[in-house]
């Protein structure tokens, strides 16, 4: 019987936590590799476009596929909050406080290595073709952050409890 995407979608909040483990290292890889391959082997024309074309595409079906399988995961459990029993709520909780801690530390892991940068290095110039990849990894995976938290830390169903 072969999976049609909706029930696919229907098997992703029963995932084990090795495969949503896998599915956030893949969400959250993916993107940033392929813009580190892209400005160290594409970029200095170190490969060609007619290889990198496939790994980058392979890199970024990685990052949707995780995106896809994160939300799938943990979406309906973080938007119905009043439907879930208290070992839910719990889970739902620690992903909120453990998502926004590492959101503080990077950020304060960016600022003060800017301050030091601007501190000791001078003045610092930034194009908008260099800033767009950080903003969009910005947008991507910030509003993930929680989901992924979630998708993260939350131990696999006891076999009893998967019915």
């Amino acid at each position: 019987m072969m999976a049609t995407p909706s029930t696919v979608f229907q098997r992703l909040p029963t995932l084990s936590q090795r495969t949503r483990r896998f599915a956030v290292i893949a969400a959250f890889g993916g993107y940033p590799l392929m813009q580190l391959g892209y400005a160290t082997l594409r970029e200095p024309n170190r490969i060609s476009s007619v290889i990198w074309g496939p790994i980058a595409i392979a890199l970024f079906a990685a990052t949707l596929v995780g995106v896809f399988a994160i939300y799938g995961f943990s979406g309906r459990r973080m938007d119905r909050r009043r439907n879930l029993d208290e070992r839910q709520l719990t889970m739902i909780d620690r992903a909120m406080v453990v998502s926004y801690g590492v959101l503080t530390a990077v950020i304060g892991v960016v600022l003060g290595g800017l301050a030091l940068w601007l501190t000791f290095g001078g003045p610092m110039t930034i194009e908008m073709g260099e800033l767009v990849p950080f903003l969009i990894g910005a947008a991507l995976y910030e509003p993930l952050l929680p989901f992924a938290a979630l998708a993260w830390i939350e131990p696999d169903l006891p076999a009893e409890d998967e019915a």
